[in-house]
C-alpha cells in the first residue's frame, strides 16, 4: 500500500505499511501521544495523589518513562478505596439492627473514668476517634509457637462462633493445623467464618479452600477489586490479622498462618514476631472491625454475633488470663485503611511520637515513613525523648528493604539510632511509649501500611503488660547491630544505587 507518491513531499514508496520506513513517521507521533498522556496523567497525580512523596515519585516516572509508568499509575496509584462505607450502608438497609450494633461498638466508650487528666491512651484514642474499653486482660505472645498455640486454644474454646482474618495463609503444616481447628468447630455446630486477602493468598491452592468449605467453614476473600471503581486495582490489601471467639476474646498481631512465622521455613533462619491475646470488652471492638470487613466481602451481616455486655469473667476458664497478666487494663482498637477520609495510620504514629516524654521505641519490619511521621520523630528527639527504631538486618521485600537505608541515614542526621535485628527476620509491629502505653498489631512503618492497607493495632494501657513489652524489646535490642557497629561498613555500589532508586519510588511501593 502506497501512502505517498513520487510527486509529493516524500519519494515514491518512502512511506509504506509493508516496510520499516512507516515507523519513521509513526514512531515520533506515537511517542508524542504517549508523552502527552504522561503529562496529563502527571497533572492528575498532582491533584489526586495523597502524599507529596508519592506525588513526586509518580510525576517523575510519568514524565521520564511514561510508557511504563502510565499503566502502573492507573492500576497502583489510587489511594481511596471505593465502596467500603457504601457496602456497609447497603447491608445496614437489610440488617439494620446488626449494623447499628457495630456502629455503636466502634463509637461507644466503655471506660467511665474521669478524663480531666488525659493519658497517652486518651490522646491516641482522641486522635483516631476510637473508643476506649475498660476491664480487659492481656497476654503477650512472643514468636510463632506462643501465637499458634494461643490461636488453636482460643478456637477450640469457642461455644458459639469463631471469626478469623489473615493476610497470608499457607497450605503447610501450620496451615493444616489451623484448618483442622476451624473444621473441628464447624462440625461441632459453631459458626466459623474466615476472611483472607486474595493478593496475600495468591499462592494458596484451591484444594485448601475447598477443604475448609467442605468442612463447613464460611470462607470469603476480602475481594478488594469488588465494584467498578476498584475493578483494575490490585494495590489495596486487607493486611489485618485477627481471631475473635464468641465476642469475648481476641488475638491481634503481626503473624500470618504459615510455617515461616514459626521460624522453620527454608529461606530464613528465624522469625521474630509479636501478638497479644485479649479477654474482655475489647474483643467486641475487634469483632466490629471484622464485621465491617465481612459486610464488604459478603454483603451479609453476622447474625450469630454477640453484641451484648461482656466482661473478663464471662470467658470460659481456658480463655481467661493465665495468671501472669492478672490486672485488668484499658485498651483501644486502632483500625485504619484506605477507606478513611484522613490518613489515620500516619496520624497514629505521629500521635505516639507527640505524647512521648521519655521513651519512644518502634519495632517495624519496614522503614519507609512519610513526611508527617519523620517530622513527629524529629520533634520527639528534639524534646529529649529516647527514640529508638528496630528493623531487620535481612530482607523479605528487597525494594522496601533498600529504601530503608535512605531513611536510616536521614534518621541518623536527626540523632535517632536505628538498630538492625540480626537473629532472623524481625517482623513485629510494636510501639512502646514511656512506661504508659503499647501499640501492637499489623501496621508497618511504610507507605503501604500508612496509606494503602487495611490495618489493625491495639493500644494497651496496663502497667504489667507495658513492663513485659519493655523487657521484650530490651532483649530484642541485645540481638541487634547498633549504628556504631555499622559505621565502618561500606555497602557495595550496587546496593547504594538500589537504595537511591528504591528511595525515589518508596512512596508507591
Amino acid at each position: 500500500m502506497i501512502l505517498a507518491d513520487g510527486g509529493g513531499l516524500f519519494p515514491n514508496n518512502w512511506i509504506t505499511t509493508e516496510g520499516p520506513q512507516w515507523w519513521l513517521v509513526a514512531a515520533p507521533v506515537l511517542l508524542l501521544v504517549i508523552e502527552a498522556v504522561g503529562i496529563a496523567t502527571a497533572c492528575h497525580a498532582l491533584r489526586y495523589v495523597r502524599t507529596s512523596q508519592a506525588t513526586v515519585a509518580w510525576v517523575v516516572g510519568l514524565l521520564t518513562v511514561p510508557v511504563l509508568t502510565i499503566p502502573l499509575y492507573w492500576v497502583f496509584a489510587r489511594n481511596r478505596f471505593s465502596g467500603y462505607r457504601e457496602a456497609i450502608r447497603r447491608v445496614g438497609q437489610r440488617h439494620r439492627e446488626s449494623v447499628d450494633a457495630v456502629r455503636r461498638e466502634l463509637a461507644t466508650e466503655s471506660n467511665t473514668r474521669s478524663t480531666a487528666l488525659q493519658t497517652p491512651l486518651d490522646h491516641v484514642a482522641d486522635v483516631l476517634d476510637t473508643p476506649i474499653s475498660a476491664d480487659n486482660r492481656f497476654e503477650l505472645l512472643i514468636d510463632g509457637d506462643a501465637f499458634f498455640d494461643a490461636v488453636e486454644q482460643q478456637i477450640d474454646s469457642a461455644t458459639d462462633y469463631v471469626y478469623c482474618c489473615f493476610y497470608i495463609i499457607r497450605d503447610d503444616e501450620c496451615g493444616g493445623r489451623f484448618a483442622e481447628a476451624l473444621i473441628r468447630q464447624a462440625k461441632a455446630g459453631r459458626k466459623v467464618r474466615l476472611l483472607y486477602d486474595e493478593v496475600g493468598c495468591a499462592g494458596l491452592r484451591r484444594r485448601y479452600l475447598n477443604r475448609l468449605k467442605d468442612g463447613g467453614v464460611d470462607v470469603r476473600s476480602f475481594n478488594t477489586r469488588q465494584g467498578p471503581a476498584n475493578r483494575f486495582q490490585i494495590n489495596f490489601r486487607n493486611h489485618r490479622k485477627l481471631v475473635v471467639v464468641d465476642g469475648t476474646s481476641a488475638i491481634i498481631g503481626g503473624l500470618n498462618i504459615g510455617d515461616e512465622y514459626r521460624g522453620v521455613a527454608n529461606w530464613i533462619d528465624g522469625w521474630r514476631d509479636t501478638a497479644v491475646a485479649v479477654v474482655g470488652p475489647l474483643a467486641r471492638k475487634v469483632q466490629a472491625v471484622f464485621a465491617g470487613d465481612y459486610y464488604w466481602a459478603a454483603g451479609l451481616d453476622l447474625a450469630e454475633a454477640n453484641w451484648g455486655p461482656t466482661s473478663n469473667d464471662d470467658a470460659p476458664p481456658n480463655r481467661r488470663d493465665n495468671g501472669q497478666q492478672g490486672k485488668r487494663g484499658l485498651a483501644a482498637v486502632c483500625a485504619t485503611g484506605p477507606a478513611d477520609h484522613l490518613p489515620r495510620a500516619s496520624m497514629m504514629f505521629a500521635a505516639a511520637a507527640s505524647i512521648a516524654k521519655s521513651r519512644l521505641w518502634i519495632s517495624t519490619p519496614y522503614l519507609v515513613p512519610d513526611e508527617a511521621v519523620m517530622v513527629a520523630l524529629a520533634s520527639a528527639k528534639a524534646r529529649g525523648v529516647d527514640v529508638k527504631i528496630l528493623i531487620p538486618a535481612v530482607a523479605d521485600h528487597w525494594a522496601v528493604y533498600l529504601a530503608g537505608f535512605y531513611y536510616e541515614h536521614e534518621l541518623a542526621e536527626m540523632k535517632i539510632p536505628v538498630y538492625r535485628y540480626k537473629d532472623g527476620l524481625l517482623h513485629q509491629k510494636c510501639v512502646l511509649i514511656d512506661d504508659d502505653l503499647v501499640l501492637i498489631g499489623s501496621t508497618n512503618l511504610d507507605n503501604r501500611s500508612l496509606h494503602l492497607n487495611f490495618e489493625l493495632m491495639v493500644a494497651i494501657e496496663q502497667a504489667d503488660f507495658v513492663r513485659d513489652v519493655h523487657r521484650m524489646l530490651v532483649n530484642d535490642l541485645k540481638q541487634c547491630h547498633g549504628p556504631e557497629d555499622r559505621a565502618q561498613i561500606t555497602r557495595p555500589w550496587t546496593s547504594r544505587l538500589g537504595t537511591a532508586i528504591a528511595r525515589i519510588f518508596s512512596p508507591i511501593l
